[in-house]
């Protein structure tokens, strides 16, 4: 059985992965919970007001929101491994990062219209 020794590259390498993938958790918590918390927010309570059942469609779009931001987190770091690995790292990560930004300058938008 050959033992493979990690070399000085394949650290360097894990440590980007790993930076910027922290980097897009960190963007997505944003994303979510300071920007569109407030969108939703004026959304269902200022523009469509429907009553008693506005928190209930409040709460679960803010749950769907969070299941999918998870499910887009949980498949970037794999995908962001693999771009380390064919020298891509950083095409990939703004493959995974900007749909975030616009959905964050969406967000951003919607509480000033």
């Amino acid at each position: 059985m050959v033992d493979h020794q990690p070399t000085g590259q394949t650290w360097k390498r894990s440590a980007a992965v790993w930076g910027l993938w922290l980097l897009v958790l960190a963007l997505a918590f944003i994303v979510i919970y300071v920007i569109w918390l407030r969108a939703f927010f004026e959304i269902y309570y200022v523009w469509l007001s429907l009553g008693d059942a506005t928190r209930l469609v409040y709460e679960l779009t803010i749950i769907a929101l969070t299941i999918g931001v998870v499910a887009w987190i949980a498949i970037g770091e794999p995908y962001l491994a693999a771009g380390a690995c064919e020298r891509r790292l950083m095409r990939r990560f703004w493959y995974v990062a900007a749909p975030l930004l616009i959905a964050g300058a969406i967000g951003l938008i919607i509480p000033l219209i």
